[in-house]
């Protein structure tokens, strides 16, 4: 009973000193309502909280940002994928109130893009932002699919998938690919070789109206309205600036850069 009372006893005095040590501390949620950013649509660009848009398109921010307590001088605009924000310096007018238009142009990638103003004191402490963002939806202007698996063709059964459309993402076997020629972009084949003493593959892609053809274990003499694909030539290091492409408009500028001229290329 004695060492039950005592392990109540450590209990009620371990609960007294928690209480005793507890401290409130500020909540983020509410320490900085002095400061207020109104977005306003006068403009038909303008957007005042979520929009889906295309690439291409133009977008206005029209903000007023007070802070009635606080001198301010400087307005922030950050953009998520941005590191630093863009910093517009605040005169002598415009220490409780600024207003201003921040213009836009979506061309720089797809997805969602939010944004957010705040204010800064003359020591660059933050004041706040309002507690508000701006959240664009940048739609898709190229087609993309994921889990699609494209096989060495087989001579035997010919069922394996070994032709791409690059329009609709669908893969084709040499089964039926005679009737969806006009749809296939390009197919792909091995090659054995050797370099120094060990056996590996080269992996080749060409369109289906190469001449001559580069892969003859499938007779494809009988088959129509092939499609012209060009292909550029394959280049090393290219990981880097591939992730860095964003939009339609970019891929096709690379594509453009590449100047594709062969009907087939080899890669290791």
């Amino acid at each position: 009973m004695k060492r039950n009372l005592n392990v109540v006893g450590l209990i009620v005095m371990a609960t007294l000193l928690f209480t005793a040590c507890k401290k409130e501390t500020t909540n983020i949620f509410n320490m900085f309502e002095d400061v207020t950013v109104t977005y306003s649509a006068k403009s038909p660009y303008a957007v005042t909280s979520y929009k889906d848009v295309n690439v291409g398109d133009s977008v206005y921010l029209e903000y007023t940002i007070e802070s009635p307590k606080t001198d301010m001088y400087v307005a922030c605009i950050f953009e998520t994928s941005s590191a630093i924000p863009t910093k517009i310096a605040l005169d002598d007018t415009q220490r409780k109130k600024a207003t201003g238009i921040v213009k836009l142009k979506m061309d720089t990638r797809v997805g969602l893009i939010s944004y957010r103003i705040w204010a800064l004191d003359k020591g660059g402490i933050y004041l706040g932002d309002g507690y508000k963002t701006i959240t664009l939806n940048v739609l898709p202007d190229y087609k993309y699919w994921t889990s699609r698996e494209i096989f060495i063709p087989d001579t035997v059964t010919k069922v394996a998938n070994s032709y791409i459309s690059l329009t609709t993402g669908q893969l084709y076997s040499y089964s039926n690919g005679k009737e969806n020629t006009d749809k296939i972009d390009l197919g792909i084949y091995r090659t054995p070789v050797t370099a120094n003493g060990v056996n590996g593959y080269l992996y080749n892609a060409y369109a289906l109206d190469a001449n001559p053809m580069p892969f003859t274990a499938y007779d494809m003499s009988t088959w129509t309205n092939k499609r012209a694909t060009l292909l550029g030539a394959p280049k090393t290091g290219q990981a880097s600036a591939f992730l860095n492409l964003r939009t339609g408009a970019q891929i096709l500028t690379a594509g453009k850069s590449a100047k594709p001229t062969l009907k087939s290329i080899t890669t290791d």
